[in-house]
């Protein structure tokens, strides 16, 4: 096996990150991306490593499962999609399949249902914002697993409303030649201008009504961690009678306090600096946790803590999987996982949201 040999490969199916998987005839894995499910395949190895190899589609045998023609000239080289090449159908089949698969290990100790997963009317123009990079007077993303910038004049998954502000960003700000990169964003008017926010504007009201659903009626206060601009905070304040809501950032924790909700404390920090300081503020018989970490999950420090001091449910909103799978593992301690709700929030691209309800185990 060497760099450039080629070979011939079927895809057994599609893992979390979007590349199909497959055994050479030596029984070497490969990983192959842009590819679809049971699709033969004359592959390029390009990459080499100790327990498997990378390899790029040299000619496509028999056709798998779902493949059409991406409809945007820069997908196979902007790193931001990896489904275009599916229909939506089986993009969808495909992200259930990989929760099946991820949250498979908890079955032996846990009596939890994976739901099916919801998704927003349209595949393309959801996002209510973008991030760019700029160098060298290019303006677009990022290549996959690199620095390089795929130029853009739009993007298909962005709003219209994206569009627009970024056809005037281009028109502006053309002269750019600096060899430094630059970054910024574009957000829809309504989008806080910093801080968390969920991004896909067809499935906003939906987030909020699922983590609704998901904290139940028996709850009537809450601790939410990585609150952000107050996305869920807003929502949730309807029905609540106290909700302590925990956020790093200071510009966030200044926009949802500008809100003017009433049994709403916003709280400036990290969550494992005050979690301890919210606890001792609730009635924990008709408390729950409500966590939404960034992809890099919970902290070891806040697992502890949730740990030592149960309330009844801890629901848990992650656009990672496996560090959502991670940090169940960690809580078993004193939690059972009870539903999975994944969430297409991300059409097109690899990820997928869940959401996760766990319950305190009896004597904990």
């Amino acid at each position: 096996m060497k760099i450039g040999q080629q070979s011939v490969v079927t895809i057994e199916k599609i893992v979390y990150g979007g590349e199909g998987i497959g055994k050479l005839e030596e029984g070497i894995i490969i990983f192959v991306p842009f590819s679809a499910p049971k699709e033969k395949l004359r592959v390029v190895i390009r990459e080499i490593k100790k327990n498997y190899v990378k390899g790029t589609i040299k000619e496509i045998l028999e056709t798998g499962k779902g493949r059409v023609l991406p409809p945007c000239p820069s997908y196979g080289s902007c790193g931001g999609c990896a489904y275009q090449h599916l229909d939506y159908e089986t993009e969808l089949e495909i992200k259930q399949a990989q929760i099946e698969e991820i949250f498979s290990c908890f079955k032996k100790n846990h009596s939890f249902f994976i739901q099916n997963i919801i998704h927003g009317p349209f595949p393309y123009g959801y996002r209510n914002r973008i991030s760019l990079h700029v160098r060298n007077g290019m303006v677009g993303f990022y290549e996959k697993a690199s620095n390089r910038i795929v130029p853009i004049r739009s993007c298909l998954i962005a709003s219209e409303k994206i569009n627009v502000l970024l056809k005037k960003w281009l028109d502006q700000k053309r002269q750019y030649v600096g060899a430094k990169t630059m970054h910024f964003s574009l957000r829809e008017p309504e989008i806080p201008s910093y801080g968390f926010y969920q991004v896909n504007r067809y499935l906003l009201e939906k987030m909020r009504q699922l983590v609704d659903e998901t904290i139940g009626r028996e709850i009537s206060q809450i601790i939410e961690g990585y609150s952000g601009a107050g996305f869920f905070t807003e929502y949730l304040k309807q029905r609540m009678e106290k909700i302590y809501a925990i956020e790093e950032n200071p510009l966030s924790v200044q926009y949802a306090k500008a809100l003017g909700l009433k049994n709403i404390f916003f709280i400036e920090g990290k969550v494992e600096d005050k979690l301890a300081d919210c606890l001792s503020q609730i009635e924990t018989a008709k408390a729950a946790y409500l966590f939404d970490p960034p992809k890099e999950g919970i902290s070891k420090e806040v697992i502890s803590l949730v740990n030592s001091h149960p309330l009844p449910k801890l629901i848990y909103v992650s656009c990672n999987p496996l560090t959502l799978k991670r940090d169940i593992q960690r809580l078993e301690k004193s939690y059972v996982l009870r539903t999975i709700r994944p969430v297409d929030l991300f059409p097109k691209t690899p990820e997928i949201e869940c959401i996760a309800l766990l319950t305190r185990k009896n004597g904990s």
